[in-house]
């Protein structure tokens, strides 16, 4: 296989970012030859090192991308995912993610953070999507996850929040959470605005 049709295979996957396993397994190579041909391509200007083990196609990748894939599985959550559907305003350089450990990696300029969470929960999907080669929560359970780990969660546009889908997906929660919910949707009849 020539660069042209390795970089072809990465672009046909709809992906930014990948780790060196992924590139092995698509370039259908060995290990010592996968090292020399990723290698070449970083050296070229054709892919890019995002940190060792992992690479994009273009300069910076997509964080949230990258997030998914230091740790497996994982969804992003919390401020980050509240921040990318428009729900709060505020921008962070640590990448929030839930997973199945607690871990924290410093990438360049991005720190990426990661919540345990207990298994049933975690594996219970309502309220998770998958946009763009991304596994990330919608505001909704963005709003319970934070609750769930005690972050209060940022809400500059409330109206992107749908208070029933909220109160449905809490059912899912420890009580503790959905005590808190009940907090949240008092404010939101009392005044959007407050939040």
């Amino acid at each position: 296989m020539k660069r042209d049709e390795r970089l072809r295979v990465l672009l046909d996957t709809k992906r930014t970012v990948f780790t060196f396993k992924n590139l092995i397994d698509l370039w259908e190579l060995k290990p010592e030859t996968a090292k020399v041909v990723v290698k070449r391509m970083v050296d070229r200007g054709i892919i890019y090192r995002v940190v060792r083990g992992y690479y994009s196609i273009t300069r910076e990748g997509n964080l949230y991308e990258t997030a998914n894939l230091i740790v497996q599985p994982s969804y992003v959550s919390m401020h980050s995912a509240l921040f990318y559907h428009n729900v709060s305003f505020q921008v962070s350089t640590i990448v929030t993610s839930v997973g199945l450990i607690n871990y924290e990696k410093k990438v360049g300029k991005s720190a990426f953070k990661y919540c345990s969470m207990k298994k049933k929960l975690f594996f219970n999907l309502e309220g998770i999507e998958y946009k763009q080669n991304v596994a990330i929560a919608k505001p909704e359970r963005a709003i319970l996850d934070s609750l769930y780990f005690g972050f209060t969660p940022s809400l500059d546009n409330p109206n992107s929040v749908n208070i029933s889908y909220l109160k449905k997906l809490s059912s899912f929660y420890p009580k503790t959470v959905r005590n808190k919910v009940l907090k949240i949707q008092e404010l939101f009849k009392n005044d959007k605005k407050s939040i």
